[in-house]
């Protein structure tokens, strides 16, 4: 472990070197480094504003996935815990940050006083944000844990949990290089609350030592129900108004499109009443003008989301968001979802429309989503690899709305019968925190 421990730092200033390098080529880099520039003037000046009346729990996440996942644990223990309760709250990727800024259209957490990059994990860096913030907790979602952080920590005795763990059977933790290092940094943790029986046994195998780990389960399921069941963000009226059986392809990538565009065209004679709804993975200028030029080689019209604001009428029967933010609302308006992502690096969040009571359909590339397995084995997720899949597999559907019904109700309860994972998550952080004092 010294040994490891010691590469790892030495690897520490040729990465940062790296990174420097590539900024000006590559813009998500850029913007972190820029992100973390000044940090210490900034986190002493937020620190010395927090009141400390109750305790400090410090929530550290990787990017957008892992907020989502933090969010109902954090909602439930500032309702446990009161007002007392301050959350510092860290992101280590700069598009998590600009959705915590910018794009989360949910309610704000009132008990997150503190928000900031994390800095390179250096052990000065660490001591400083540690005898800066001097949390009475440190909590990691999913797997994003850093070696420098967490053994400065586990020094200090602050208690220490993992949420939502994963480690899945193919991680690369779980290398041969890499899983003694790994092993000992898990051992360092107090406690794991993994989201599955198989990942607590992975854990319990390459960790030792007193950490406590439980099956807890994945604190995504409660947020899409959180979020579904308490949403306030509307739709132009257009789109419930238009009357039309919605199929809602979201989080798509030109692959995607390509499927889902092309089977639509081939449905749309014998279903007049069908319409489609794009929600394109990343809306650039360049995306948006693609999904265009691919709606007119099948001889699709559409219109752009944000020109049904202000009482225009929906008049065609294909229409592309342009904005971010509405999807978990459009899969609200629709009857059938399709989920993008599975033609790349793998399918994306089939939980929103499945609790809606939406049958899921989506490419091949399912292994990185348990819940899109399930889905598949439960009969309301389809796996499609052509515009001919799509077509035969949607037909079938409208044309048989009992079938449809059905399958869709089927995806909302094995989403509910998941929630409850925030409340063992919090369970055990509150355990700590009582050790702690």
């Amino acid at each position: 472990m010294k040994l490891q421990h010691a590469a790892y730092n030495a690897l520490l200033p040729a990465a940062a070197l790296a990174a420097r390098i590539a900024a000006p080529f590559n813009a998500k880099i850029a913007e972190g480094l820029a992100g973390r520039a000044g940090f210490r003037t900034r986190w002493r000046d937020q620190a010395s504003a927090l009141e400390r009346r109750g305790p400090l729990v410090w929530f550290h996440v990787s990017s957008v996935g892992e907020f989502e996942q933090a969010k109902p644990v954090m909602n439930l223990l500032a309702r446990r815990l009161g007002p007392s309760l301050e959350i510092a709250l860290t992101f280590y990727s700069p598009s998590g940050m600009q959705y915590y800024r910018n794009f989360d259209r949910s309610k704000k957490i009132p008990s997150i006083k503190f928000l900031d990059y994390l800095p390179i994990d250096t052990p000065d860096n660490m001591r400083l944000c540690l005898d800066t913030l001097v949390p009475d907790m440190l909590v990691f979602v999913k797997f994003d844990i850093w070696p420098n952080l967490l053994m400065e920590a586990a020094r200090r005795s602050i208690p220490q949990v993992l949420v939502s763990g994963t480690l899945s059977s193919g991680s690369h933790r779980l290398s041969w290089a890499a899983r003694s290092f790994y092993g000992s940094l898990y051992s360092r943790l107090n406690a794991i609350a993994a989201i599955s029986e198989e990942d607590a046994e992975r854990f319990r195998r390459h960790s030792s030592g007193p950490v406590e780990i439980v099956v807890a389960g994945d604190t995504r399921f409660d947020q899409v129900c959180d979020r579904i069941d308490s949403s306030t963000v509307t739709l132009p009226a257009a789109v419930a108004a238009a009357g039309k059986t919605w199929i809602i392809a979201g989080s798509t990538w030109p692959r995607d499109e390509e499927i889902v565009i092309s089977g639509f065209a081939s449905l749309a004679g014998a279903h007049a009443g069908a319409g489609l709804i794009i929600v394109p993975h990343e809306p650039t200028k360049e995306r948006l003008a693609g999904v265009g030029e691919a709606l007119a080689r099948s001889n699709l019209s559409f219109q752009l989301l944000s020109s049904l604001e202000g009482g225009a009428k929906v008049t065609e029967s294909v229409i592309v968001a342009d904005g971010v933010g509405y999807l978990a609302e459009l899969y609200r308006s629709g009857a059938i979802a399709y989920v993008g992502g599975s033609f790349t690096t793998g399918v994306h969040n089939v939980m929103e429309p499945a609790v809606l009571k939406l049958p899921v359909f989506f490419g091949p590339r399912i292994d990185n989503s348990y819940e899109a397995r399930r889905l598949v084995e439960l009969g309301s997720g389809t796996i499609v690899e052509t515009a001919r899949d799509f077509t035969r597999e949607i037909d079938t559907l409208l044309s048989d709305r009992a079938l449809l019904d059905m399958k869709g109700a089927a995806a909302a309860q094995f989403i509910r019968n998941h929630c409850g994972a925030a409340v063992r998550c919090v369970d055990l952080i509150e355990k700590y925190l009582e050790r702690k004092r």
